[in-house]
């Protein structure tokens, strides 16, 4: 019977230290912030910056990327950018509010589900992210 009790208390501690810890999004099937994920070619990811700060990131990562913007949309819950490569290849970032400082960042480069494409849309992020 302690035998018993010590292994639910170890349980409720366990469980209890994992819920103190912010991970319950992820008992619970929530996103992890900052996991970067792929659905066909575009890159997906949630991270704590806010819009404002993700849509000055896109900017810039597009103009030091010398993809010139065609497309540019912003309001307070959303935005949009694209642009085109040197193959011709649309390049789209969308931007979509979650919280006051999380952001979903979905980036596209061209049509197909390939290496070179999702190469890019890691280009395109990385360039992004460095300047949070």
């Amino acid at each position: 019977m302690k035998t018993f009790k010590t292994a639910i208390l170890s349980v409720c501690l366990l469980t209890v230290g994992v819920l103190s810890q912010g991970c319950f999004l992820l008992l619970l099937g929530g996103a992890t912030v900052g996991a970067v994920k792929y659905a066909g070619n575009t890159l997906q990811v949630t991270h704590e910056v806010s819009l404002d700060n993700a849509w000055s990131a896109a900017n810039g990562a597009l103009k030091k990327l010398g993809l010139p913007v065609t497309v540019s949309k912003k309001d307070e819950l959303s935005g949009h950018l694209e642009a085109r490569n040197a193959q011709e290849q649309l390049v789209s970032i969308d931007l979509l509010r979650k919280t006051e400082k999380v952001t979903q960042i979905r980036v596209t480069v061209g049509t197909f589900d390939t290496t070179a494409n999702r190469a890019g849309a890691q280009q395109v992020y990385d360039t992004m992210k460095n300047r949070f």
